[in-house]
């Protein structure tokens, strides 16, 4: 299991539900933002992440999913843990300040992301270090 996928899975418990779509766009957008520097407004994940989780998870004789299928079980997803979030009282703790909703499914994956790689909720690493954003 991977750091992500251990956070995602401290989110949402022990439910018995496949939360690899999640992380896999979350490990992916880490990857694009920290490591190949792309400013997190330059992401499009339909374009830059959707596609790649669609191929992750590819079975082995058996063609990926399409593109579409993958952005609606990552959309749901995010949905779900932004519920549960709210729900059990973690906004704070994963995002790092008191939001009562978000835009969009992909702020999930932003604030997933720097939480995963910084250890520290997207808000608290923004404050901090500002160029983050860009």
């Amino acid at each position: 299991m991977t750091k992500t996928e251990a956070i995602i899975r401290s989110i949402f418990g022990a439910a018995g539900m496949d939360i690899r779509p999640l992380a896999y766009a979350v490990d992916i957008t880490i990857e694009l933002m920290f490591v190949r520097g792309i400013p997190m407004d330059d992401i499009l994940v339909t374009n830059d992440v959707y596609p790649n989780v669609a191929k992750l998870l590819k079975k082995k004789a058996d063609a990926p999913p399409t593109t579409q299928a993958v952005s609606r079980r990552i959309e749901r997803l995010a949905k779900k843990c932004w519920n549960i979030l709210v729900k059990r009282n973690l906004v704070i703790k994963y995002i790092g300040t008191p939001l009562t909703s978000i835009r969009a499914p992909r702020d999930i994956i932003f604030y997933l992301a720097f939480y995963s790689y910084l250890d520290v909720p997207f808000f608290i690493a923004i404050e901090r270090q500002p160029s983050l954003l860009f």
